[in-house]
Parts: C-alpha cells; structure tokens; sequence
C-alpha cells in the first residue's frame, strides 16, 4: 500500500506501540514512514516523529481524528509553532465544536491523558 506525506495512519512501531498520527515524511526505497504520533499507548511516543515500516501502517480517515480534544490541541500547538493563522482559527472553530458537543453529552471522546507543550504528563 502507498501512502503520501499527509496521509493519517495508524500501526505499530517496532517495539510494538499501537500510533495514530500523519506521515511527514516517506522513503520508498526502504520502505518506511516517518509518523508525527499524535496518540499511542505509549505516552512517550506522543507528540514525537516515529519511523515505522511502512506495511505496519494502514490508513486511517483524518476527520476521525478530528472529532477529539486531544488532537485539535496537538494541531493547535502545530499551528502556532508555525505562525499559521488561517489554520490556527479552523482548529479553534473545530475545538469549540467538540467542546459543545462534550458539554450537551453527544459526544462519546475517549479519556485521554493531558500533556504540556513538552509532551509531559500533567
């Protein structure tokens, strides 16, 4: 399977931790992607680029991802890290959706640990 810079995924790296995140970067000589984690169950790995084979990957429909805190916050800090604005004020619109839809109860978000700009636990 091909996949493109961009491209939401998720897998297991090689030490077995299940990933979500977007491909930043491809090398298709060797067969493997470089994957931005945006949530694993390895804490550590969030919010750090993994390369992972690129056949442990399957893709993954990003507007799932986009139906979460989580996610629109590490995209957030993406955005201000690189001075998008344009994109900083869709993600802000997209969180205060969630946000609504959490607070009248229609929302079914997983429990998720809350992490710094470092990527360390709160």
């Amino acid at each position: 399977m091909s996949f493109a810079i961009s491209d939401w995924v998720q897998g297991r790296t090689k030490d077995g931790e299940l990933i979500q995140g977007f491909i930043t970067s491809l090398n298709e000589r060797q067969n493997i992607a470089s994957v931005y984690v945006v949530q694993s169950d390895h804490d550590a790995a969030v919010g750090t680029t993994v390369s992972v084979l690129s056949g442990w990957l399957k893709p993954q429909p990003a507007a799932r991802v986009l139906d979460y805190a989580e996610p629109i916050l590490d995209f957030i800090e993406l955005a201000l890290a690189t001075r998008d604005a344009e994109w900083f004020a869709e993600l802000t619109e997209r969180l205060h959706e969630v946000m609504e839809k959490r607070e009248r109860g229609n929302a079914s978000e997983p429990v998720l640990h809350n992490r710094n700009r470092l990527g360390q636990i709160n």
